[in-house]
């Protein structure tokens, strides 16, 4: 290891899992001898940026971007690697940034790991929670991460924390913690926990505009078991969500557009892009009619007869709306025709218009 003022660089490491990686790309961290929250990263930032200035105006790159919180500091990968004195010239200005910045530690080599391959070749239908949150950095402020890792937890297993498209393995005992820092510095972030002997997970996510989404999977648990998961994940969150509904999907999400490969499809003047673009809207407009959501006092002011539904007020402006036959939305190839209709007819004027989402 190569140590100058403080800031050691451990080459060996880098090297290593930069030939593990079939010499495409590296993911490095900086771990500082002292936790210093905001005050780290923003000089990690200014790191970057800094040594990916002086080596490319050299005739060989690097690339250091996807910055993200590690276990151990902050972590940024390395991309578009011409050579290996290129890869060394970016560590030391890197180093120097760090160093100039009054900080001290290490420059090493990021321990990652790939997600279970089993939970990735999940083909059952899974039920899932989507509630709009607000920014990251507020629902971190809120206790989200908090409440996700309790919600996630119940699934039992390992633990994975993925942010930046990084995963690490958890075995420290402070997973929440860890999706806090990760919604710190990358403004979105994940956690799976999965048991392969079970067969059952539960994965929560979250994007940089504030939506999440809950997923679970148990073998042994019908859809109406996993739509009550659904449900817990909805009311954990009701006194910060601006909306959510739940719906099943084929396999494992990563954004509300997944939402367009759940039964019954989407409104056809509703994409499932727009859910994502046009997240502002969903305080005061439902983009579909769902068995399950959570609504505003202001979505329950455009819904036309809510008689023949399960209304129960949650907490302050909040009411959960069920259909009074979850089966039926449950079912393989989605409710009928004519409950889908009568549904849309229900929530009348809440249902965002074409001209909204345009």
């Amino acid at each position: 290891m190569t140590i100058r003022d403080g800031v050691g660089i451990d080459l060996d490491s880098i090297l290593r899992q930069l030939e593990a990686n079939g010499f495409d790309d590296v993911r490095v961290e900086f771990a500082p001898d002292d936790s210093g929250g905001a005050a780290v990263v923003d000089v990690v930032r200014r790191g970057v940026a800094a040594a990916n200035e002086v080596v490319n105006e050299a005739a060989d790159s690097v690339w250091g971007a996807w910055l993200t919180a590690s276990f151990a500091g902050v972590s940024v990968k390395l991309t578009q690697l011409e050579s290996w004195e290129a890869l060394v010239t970016w560590l030391e200005a890197f180093a120097g940034e760090v160093r100039a910045g009054g900080l001290s530690g290490e420059l090493r080599a990021t321990k990652t790991i790939r997600l279970p391959a089993w939970v990735e070749r999940i083909a059952d239908p899974m039920v899932t929670a989507y509630v709009a949150l607000a920014a990251p950095g507020d629902a971190g402020a809120a206790g989200w991460p908090e409440r996700a890792a309790r919600w996630a937890a119940e699934a039992g297993g390992d633990a994975y924390v993925s942010s930046g498209g990084m995963n690490q393995l958890d075995t420290t005992g402070d997973v929440a913690a860890h999706l806090a820092s990760a919604l710190h510095v990358a403004s979105s972030g994940a956690l799976l926990y999965a048991d392969e002997r079970a067969s059952r997970a539960a994965s929560v996510q979250i994007g940089a505009n504030g939506q999440a989404t809950y997923q679970t999977h148990d073998a042994s648990a019908s859809l109406a078991a996993q739509a009550g998961r659904a449900r817990e994940a909805v009311l954990a969150e009701a006194e910060h969500a601006r909306y959510a509904f739940v719906a099943p999907t084929p396999h494992r999400v990563y954004a509300w557009d997944a939402r367009g490969r759940a039964l019954p499809p989407l409104r056809p003047e509703v994409s499932a892009a727009a859910l994502r673009e046009h997240a502002d809207l969903w305080s005061r407009f439902v983009p579909d009619a769902h068995c399950m959501q959570l609504l505003t006092d202001e979505h329950l002011a455009r819904v036309s007869d809510l008689s023949q539904w399960n209304v129960t007020h949650v907490t302050a402006g909040r009411t959960l709306v069920e259909a009074p036959d979850p089966a039926e939305w449950l079912r393989p190839g989605g409710p009928a025709p004519s409950v889908l209709d009568k549904a849309r007819a229900d929530f009348g004027r809440a249902l965002v218009s074409a001209d909204d989402v345009r």
